[in-house]
Protein backbone atom coordinates (compact mmCIF):
# COMPACT_ATOMS: atom_id res chain seq x y z
CA UNK A 1 0.00 0.00 0.00
CA UNK A 2 2.88 2.26 1.17
CA UNK A 3 4.08 1.06 -2.56
CA UNK A 4 0.99 1.74 -4.76
CA UNK A 5 0.61 5.26 -2.99
CA UNK A 6 4.11 6.66 -3.67
CA UNK A 7 4.08 5.92 -7.01
CA UNK A 8 0.45 7.40 -7.84
CA UNK A 9 1.32 10.54 -6.12
CA UNK A 10 4.37 10.50 -7.79
CA UNK A 11 2.08 10.20 -11.17
CA UNK A 12 -0.02 12.63 -10.19
CA UNK A 13 2.95 15.51 -9.49
CA UNK A 14 4.35 14.45 -12.62
CA UNK A 15 0.68 14.83 -14.59
CA UNK A 16 0.69 18.60 -13.08
CA UNK A 17 4.00 19.19 -14.26
CA UNK A 18 5.52 19.43 -10.77
CA UNK A 19 8.15 17.19 -11.31
CA UNK A 20 10.17 16.30 -14.94
CA UNK A 21 14.09 15.51 -13.62
CA UNK A 22 15.74 13.20 -11.72
CA UNK A 23 16.06 15.26 -8.85
CA UNK A 24 12.33 16.22 -8.70
CA UNK A 25 11.72 12.90 -8.51
CA UNK A 26 14.00 12.65 -5.88
CA UNK A 27 13.16 15.53 -3.63
CA UNK A 28 9.17 14.78 -4.41
CA UNK A 29 9.77 11.34 -2.96
CA UNK A 30 11.75 12.23 -0.06
CA UNK A 31 8.98 15.00 0.70
CA UNK A 32 5.97 12.62 0.34
CA UNK A 33 7.92 10.01 2.87
CA UNK A 34 8.43 12.87 5.52
CA UNK A 35 5.02 14.14 5.04
CA UNK A 36 3.80 9.83 5.34
CA UNK A 37 5.98 9.97 8.73
CA UNK A 38 4.91 13.15 10.16
CA UNK A 39 1.59 12.88 9.99
CA UNK A 40 1.51 9.26 10.08
CA UNK A 41 -0.64 7.89 7.36
CA UNK A 42 0.31 4.37 7.93
CA UNK A 43 0.42 1.75 10.14
CA UNK A 44 3.48 1.31 12.55
CA UNK A 45 4.73 -2.05 10.76
CA UNK A 46 5.60 0.30 8.30
CA UNK A 47 7.68 2.80 9.90
CA UNK A 48 10.95 1.15 9.04
CA UNK A 49 10.34 0.71 5.12
CA UNK A 50 9.62 4.58 5.39
CA UNK A 51 13.05 5.56 7.69
CA UNK A 52 15.16 3.32 5.29
CA UNK A 53 13.70 4.71 2.21
CA UNK A 54 14.59 8.06 3.65
CA UNK A 55 17.69 7.54 4.56
CA UNK A 56 19.06 5.56 1.45
CA UNK A 57 17.49 8.88 0.06
CA UNK A 58 19.93 10.96 2.21
CA UNK A 59 22.83 8.51 2.09
CA UNK A 60 23.14 8.45 -1.87
CA UNK A 61 20.62 11.31 -3.62
CA UNK A 62 19.30 10.83 -6.74
CA UNK A 63 21.50 7.64 -6.92
CA UNK A 64 19.26 6.12 -4.42
CA UNK A 65 16.59 6.07 -7.08
CA UNK A 66 13.48 6.14 -4.59
CA UNK A 67 11.21 5.89 -7.58
CA UNK A 68 12.79 2.29 -8.33
CA UNK A 69 12.43 1.09 -5.58
CA UNK A 70 8.86 2.23 -4.72
CA UNK A 71 8.30 0.52 -8.06
CA UNK A 72 9.96 -3.17 -6.90
CA UNK A 73 8.44 -3.06 -3.35
CA UNK A 74 4.76 -2.80 -5.66
CA UNK A 75 5.81 -5.07 -8.23
CA UNK A 76 6.94 -8.06 -5.34
CA UNK A 77 4.26 -7.11 -3.12
CA UNK A 78 1.68 -7.15 -5.97
CA UNK A 79 3.04 -10.41 -7.91
CA UNK A 80 4.04 -8.54 -10.88
CA UNK A 81 7.24 -8.56 -10.77
CA UNK A 82 6.97 -12.47 -11.64
CA UNK A 83 5.10 -11.33 -15.13
CA UNK A 84 7.92 -9.40 -16.30
CA UNK A 85 10.30 -10.45 -18.61
CA UNK A 86 13.77 -11.98 -17.52
CA UNK A 87 15.75 -9.10 -18.46
CA UNK A 88 13.99 -6.62 -16.53
CA UNK A 89 13.73 -8.77 -13.52
CA UNK A 90 17.69 -9.55 -13.87
CA UNK A 91 17.73 -5.90 -14.28
CA UNK A 92 16.14 -5.74 -10.90
CA UNK A 93 18.14 -8.10 -9.07
CA UNK A 94 21.20 -5.58 -9.74
CA UNK A 95 19.89 -2.86 -8.85
CA UNK A 96 18.52 -4.10 -5.98
CA UNK A 97 22.43 -5.69 -4.80
CA UNK A 98 23.58 -2.03 -5.33
CA UNK A 99 20.99 -0.38 -3.03
CA UNK A 100 22.47 -3.31 -0.17
CA UNK A 101 25.72 -1.99 -1.08
CA UNK A 102 27.23 -4.62 -3.59
CA UNK A 103 29.17 -3.04 -6.31
CA UNK A 104 28.49 -4.13 -9.99
CA UNK A 105 31.21 -5.07 -12.39
CA UNK A 106 30.89 -5.76 -16.27
CA UNK A 107 34.19 -7.34 -17.12
CA UNK A 108 35.07 -7.84 -20.80
CA UNK A 109 35.98 -11.29 -22.09
CA UNK A 110 39.55 -10.98 -21.81
CA UNK A 111 39.18 -9.87 -18.22
CA UNK A 112 36.36 -12.50 -17.27
CA UNK A 113 38.95 -15.52 -18.39
CA UNK A 114 41.63 -13.80 -16.13
CA UNK A 115 39.39 -14.01 -13.15
CA UNK A 116 39.96 -9.82 -12.56
CA UNK A 117 38.62 -9.04 -9.03
CA UNK A 118 38.15 -5.33 -7.71
CA UNK A 119 38.92 -6.75 -4.17
CA UNK A 120 37.26 -8.74 -1.33
CA UNK A 121 36.40 -6.63 1.38
CA UNK A 122 32.76 -5.93 -0.36
CA UNK A 123 30.56 -7.75 -1.71
CA UNK A 124 30.24 -7.63 -5.53
CA UNK A 125 28.67 -9.18 -8.61
CA UNK A 126 30.71 -9.83 -11.80
CA UNK A 127 29.09 -10.40 -15.47
CA UNK A 128 30.89 -11.12 -18.83
CA UNK A 129 29.95 -8.25 -20.66
CA UNK A 130 29.83 -10.11 -23.99
CA UNK A 131 27.81 -13.18 -22.63
CA UNK A 132 25.36 -10.89 -20.81
CA UNK A 133 24.49 -9.16 -24.77
CA UNK A 134 24.33 -12.75 -26.11
CA UNK A 135 22.47 -14.12 -23.51
CA UNK A 136 18.90 -12.25 -23.78
CA UNK A 137 16.89 -12.26 -26.94
CA UNK A 138 15.21 -8.63 -28.01
CA UNK A 139 11.81 -9.76 -26.00
CA UNK A 140 14.03 -9.88 -22.93
CA UNK A 141 14.10 -13.41 -22.25
CA UNK A 142 16.80 -15.46 -21.23
CA UNK A 143 18.05 -18.02 -24.15
CA UNK A 144 20.95 -19.20 -23.11
CA UNK A 145 22.68 -19.67 -19.51
CA UNK A 146 24.46 -16.61 -17.94
CA UNK A 147 27.26 -17.14 -15.52
CA UNK A 148 27.75 -14.50 -12.52
CA UNK A 149 30.63 -14.45 -10.16
CA UNK A 150 30.11 -13.30 -6.47
CA UNK A 151 32.60 -12.01 -3.82
CA UNK A 152 31.96 -11.05 -0.39
CA UNK A 153 29.13 -12.82 1.67
CA UNK A 154 26.86 -13.88 -0.91
CA UNK A 155 24.35 -15.65 1.76
CA UNK A 156 21.77 -12.40 0.80
CA UNK A 157 21.62 -13.20 -3.29
CA UNK A 158 19.83 -16.53 -3.46
CA UNK A 159 16.23 -15.43 -1.49
CA UNK A 160 16.97 -12.35 -3.82
CA UNK A 161 16.92 -14.33 -6.70
CA UNK A 162 14.23 -16.69 -5.64
CA UNK A 163 11.96 -13.22 -5.23
CA UNK A 164 13.30 -12.27 -8.68
CA UNK A 165 11.98 -15.68 -10.12
CA UNK A 166 15.43 -16.29 -11.52
CA UNK A 167 16.04 -19.70 -11.76
CA UNK A 168 19.87 -20.61 -11.38
CA UNK A 169 22.30 -23.51 -10.14
CA UNK A 170 25.03 -22.79 -8.07
CA UNK A 171 28.29 -23.90 -9.75
CA UNK A 172 31.46 -24.98 -8.14
CA UNK A 173 33.84 -22.33 -6.31
CA UNK A 174 36.65 -20.67 -8.79
CA UNK A 175 38.98 -18.46 -9.04
CA UNK A 176 37.96 -17.10 -5.23
CA UNK A 177 34.44 -16.59 -6.89
CA UNK A 178 31.19 -18.17 -5.52
CA UNK A 179 29.75 -18.88 -8.91
CA UNK A 180 26.26 -19.23 -10.17
CA UNK A 181 24.33 -19.83 -13.30
CA UNK A 182 21.10 -18.03 -14.31
CA UNK A 183 19.18 -20.83 -16.69
CA UNK A 184 17.43 -20.01 -19.31
CA UNK A 185 14.16 -20.64 -20.01
CA UNK A 186 14.72 -24.05 -22.05
CA UNK A 187 16.56 -25.38 -19.56
CA UNK A 188 14.01 -24.85 -16.51
CA UNK A 189 11.30 -26.87 -18.82
CA UNK A 190 13.79 -29.66 -19.15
Amino acid sequence: HLAWCGLIALKLARREGKVASALQVHIFIMQWLATAQKRKLFSKSLAEDIIWLQARGIRYGVDARLHRKLEYIWLVSSGELSQQSTVYRFTYLIDTLRTMGWHDHLLSGTDWRKGWKAGSDYPAIYTPKDELHAAFTSSGQLAKPLQLRLTGNASGIYPLLAQCRLAFEHLPDELGYTVICLLSEAEQLS
